[in-house]
């Protein structure tokens, strides 16, 4: 409100975006005082809806809900700061500034809220509150850039998709009975039907494939890096919050589950080979994300330790690496120094002092089981991360490079700003992984197959995790421009199949055939066609009288 209020007056973007971030940082200001609270900071308002029983809207801010806030007020900043950037580019023309910011502000806002719930209700309330501003957020578009995709398939209408979650949520506490929306999200009781839904409501929030479609971005010659880093992994992380509650909510249901393991192994093979095979820079840097995101939603169910222990660490690397992964990218392109663009693959990768290798055990874990149909699932993994990785390994490649439009003043300085900034988080993580558990107040997030110190020492099955996809994925790229040859179109076809953009454009053709039917039946028994109906009932009481 402060933001539109001043923006009336003020025009200049500096200005702007430097209140912007002066109230990040109020708010980092204040995240960080949450630590030297003596109790566990609560908040609660009583919340009564008519004709319904009452409940209390419940925020707390502890462990897994404050380690998620400071990685969403990390990278909120960095997209804030970012988002300088597109003054005066494609990207800028045509925007008010004021407006931009201050919904950059809500959505930063409304995911702090989101993932500070403590109880179902408050966690689907919020989740509308996300999806309005990120809503709002996509119709500040660029004058004469109407979102469309090529197909027809449109951006904004795919966005609306991730509210299919909220009403799953919402389904699912009609199982739980009337204490259901008041159950605590940590150490409450809900119903398996209940955990069900809110796994898959999980799985659209944070857009595991084939959950993505309101992911992908319009289509632009250029990534913008800031809409990235507000329109998805913000709310990425969101959905990897939840997944992390609702599995330690379910910790009996899903454990041991060879099916969800064998669901969330197709989906990373298929979001995999998607990013592989994009053609364009956009579609190619959101599916690595999804993809990243699918390999923690797949590490949450194989980890030791269940719930936001075993999210920590992929949800770490998703975010600290896939953030410096984008930045790094412009910064090479801007700059040609690929050292931030290479640690931040190398972090989603899960090389050791990294956040991404402590992951590396809960994959292990489909070669120690045993079992034949683990080792099965263990082939799959390692054709799926290997097209990650040959996927990450593209962007040193010439075809995927995009050259910038002339750099404005300030333009470097802030990338290398955020470089900085995201790299030195990624560092802390990576080399203090038992600090960082402590201030999330996890003691037991470090797997036991690791040694000391965890971040590289290991048993023999986490090296055969990390090393034989790494090796198959080089070889991929290596091969690939000679494979791509042989096969001619398919690899385009195959990228065209893989995004699924067709199955909304088919799901969204048969909404409208069913609406138009249904119109139609309308018309005919209430509109136009009432009085007809009328007279035939009348012949036919006549007959029957008769």
């Amino acid at each position: 409100m402060v933001e539109l209020i001043i923006g009336r007056w003020v025009r200049r973007p500096g200005i702007l975006t430097g209140l912007a971030l002066f109230f990040v940082a109020i708010a980092t200001w204040l995240f960080l005082g949450l630590r030297t609270e003596p109790v566990v900071p609560v908040f609660s308002q009583p919340w009564q809806p008519p004709l319904h029983s009452g409940t209390n809207l419940l925020w707390v801010g502890d462990g897994w809900n404050w380690y998620i806030s400071g990685l969403i007020l990390l990278l909120g900043g960095v997209g804030i700061l970012l988002e300088l950037n597109n003054v005066g580019s494609v990207q800028g023309q045509g925007r008010r500034r004021h407006p931009a910011l201050a919904v950059h502000l809500g959505v930063l806002a409304a995911g702090l809220l989101f993932v500070g719930s403590g109880n179902v209700l408050t966690t689907m309330l919020t989740w509308v509150v996300l999806d309005l501003f990120i809503l709002v957020r996509g119709t500040l578009q660029p004058e004469g850039d109407d979102g469309e995709r090529p197909g027809g398939a449109s951006t904004q209408q795919a966005r609306g998709l991730s509210l299919l979650g909220a009403l799953l949520l919402l389904i699912g506490l009609l199982p739980a009975g009337p204490l259901g929306p008041g159950q605590p999200l940590q150490g409450g009781s809900l119903p398996p039907e209940t955990l069900l839904l809110m796994f898959l409501a999980s799985l659209i929030r944070a857009g595991i494939y084939p959950f993505h479609l309101w992911l992908l971005s319009p289509e632009r010659p250029q990534l913008d890096v800031a809409e990235r880093l507000l329109d998805h992994m913000i709310p990425v992380l969101c959905g990897l919050w939840l997944l992390g509650w609702t599995m330690d909510l379910g910790t009996e249901f899903f454990l041991p589950q060879a099916d969800i393991v064998a669901l969330l192994l197709l989906s990373l093979l298929g979001s995999a080979l998607a990013a592989w095979t994009a053609q364009q820079q956009p579609d190619h840097t959101t599916l690595v994300l999804v993809t990243s995101a699918g390999l923690a939603a797949l590490a949450s169910a194989l980890a030791y330790n269940r719930g936001p222990e075993g999210l920590i660490w992929p949800t770490t690397a998703f975010a600290l690496g896939g953030a410096l992964w984008l930045v790094g990218d412009q910064v090479w392109q801007a700059w040609g120094w690929q050292i931030p663009v290479s640690v931040g693959a190398l972090a989603l990768v899960g090389v050791p002092f990294t956040p991404g290798f402590l992951t590396q055990p809960a994959v292990a874990r489909l070669l120690i089981l045993g079992d034949f149909f683990y080792l099965l699932l263990f082939g799959l993994f390692v054709v799926a991360q290997s097209m990650q990785i040959a996927a990450l390994l593209q962007s040193w490649s010439t075809a995927q490079k995009v050259e910038l439009p002339t750099l404005q003043p300030g333009v470097l300085v802030r990338l290398l700003v955020a470089a900085v900034l995201l790299g030195l988080a990624l560092a802390i993580t990576g080399f203090f992984p038992e600090t960082i558990a402590g201030l999330a107040s996890m003691p037991e997030a470090i797997p036991p197959t690791l040694g000391n110190p965890p971040n590289v020492v290991a048993e023999v099955p986490v090296w055969i995790a990390l090393g034989l996809p790494l090796l198959l994925g080089i070889g991929l790229v290596m091969v690939q421009p000679a494979l791509w040859r042989m096969l001619g179109p398919w690899p385009e076809r195959l990228s065209v199949l893989s995004r699924l953009e067709w199955l909304f454009q088919m799901g969204w053709w048969g909404v409208n055939r069913a609406s138009v039917a249904w119109g139609t039946v309308l018309n005919v028994v209430e509109g136009a066609g009432y009085v007809g109906w009328v007279l035939v009932f009348l012949l036919m009481g006549y007959l029957l009288v008769r």
